[in-house]
């Protein structure tokens, strides 16, 4: 269920001569995050459950798919990783978002499958080797359902972004999203990585516009049926921020864009719908009385 969208983009164009002299240009130094506020279950669905979570302390931004219980989880033992890094780099914020997500997955496996499925027989006290075996293939197959992504910033201020969650024939289960600088996660991001690539949307773009794109996106993503049409969005810039509005919070006047812009910049710039214009003609039935139906 859901769609949660992570972009990273630059707040200055790019230089000829970024890379040298005393004032590097760190480039994507911006981060903008987008999700719907769509829940469901097997029973019951609401249009009420924020998944984005927003940590300016520890510099740490996060939106959630898939169970969200477990992202929860994963996303409060990640803060806690943050919050004692003394050097920030891919690096060392890989191992904390890494240390995290494994300390999860052990934690739950044993709770969740050692501890009601394989407990000991009683009497016994080796286990078969078939079990062994066993046991390691449910360890590899063992999946909490967890889908996050995670935004972040290093000491020069470069803005990361990190996929959490299983990638199809790829060893691991988090991932950096540092090219080609997007990524969406739940039901709609098939949708939503369709118009990125229609966009052209890199990493050196601007922050309004990656951020138009994003919201674009969502938009498109929204004819998932298991996504709404509310949003919220997120916008972290050098030295400003981080931003955070939704449908019901107004944009601070400093942000580099609010909703309302977003959905008139969408009947500007949007796809538009041609059954009106170009479509058949609306035909419109005639009244049918009583007497005349047939079989009367």
């Amino acid at each position: 269920m859901t769609i949660g969208i992570g972009v990273l983009c630059c707040s200055k164009p790019k230089h000829p001569h970024f890379s040298v002299g005393p004032e590097k240009e760190v480039r994507p130094d911006s981060l903008v995050m987008i999700a719907d506020t769509m829940g469901s279950t097997d029973y019951d669905s609401t249009d009420d459950l924020h998944k984005m979570y927003v940590y300016p302390t520890e510099q740490m931004y996060g939106v959630c798919a898939g169970n969200i219980e477990m992202c929860g989880e994963i996303i409060d033992m990640i803060r806690h990783q943050f919050s004692e890094l003394t050097v920030r780099n891919h690096g060392t914020i890989s191992q904390a978002i890494n240390k995290a997500v494994q300390g999860h997955r052990t934690a739950h496996f044993q709770m969740d499958f050692l501890f009601t499925k394989r407990l000991p027989v009683q009497g016994t006290t080796q286990t078969p080797q078939w079990q062994h075996e066993k046991l390691e293939k449910d360890w590899e197959d063992y999946d909490t359902g967890a889908n996050l992504l995670v935004g972040t910033f290093d000491d020069r201020g470069q803005a990361l972004l990190y996929y959490v969650g299983e990638v199809v024939d790829v060893h691991g289960l988090v991932h950096m999203r540092a090219f080609p600088g997007f990524c969406a996660i739940g039901i709609g991001s098939r949708n939503a990585n369709f118009w990125f690539r229609y966009r052209g949307q890199t990493l050196g773009h601007s922050v309004r516009q990656s951020a138009y794109h994003a919201y674009e996106a969502k938009v498109m993503a929204a004819n998932a049926p298991t996504v709404n049409d509310k949003t919220e969005i997120l916008i972290a810039t050098p030295g400003q921020g981080p931003f955070y509005f939704s449908e019901t919070l107004p944009a601070d006047p400093k942000s580099p864009t609010s909703l309302p812009e977003l959905k008139s910049m969408f009947l500007k710039y949007g796809p538009q719908d041609t059954r009106k214009d170009l479509g058949h003609p609306v035909i419109v039935s005639p009244s049918i009385s009583r007497k005349s139906r047939p079989g009367r």
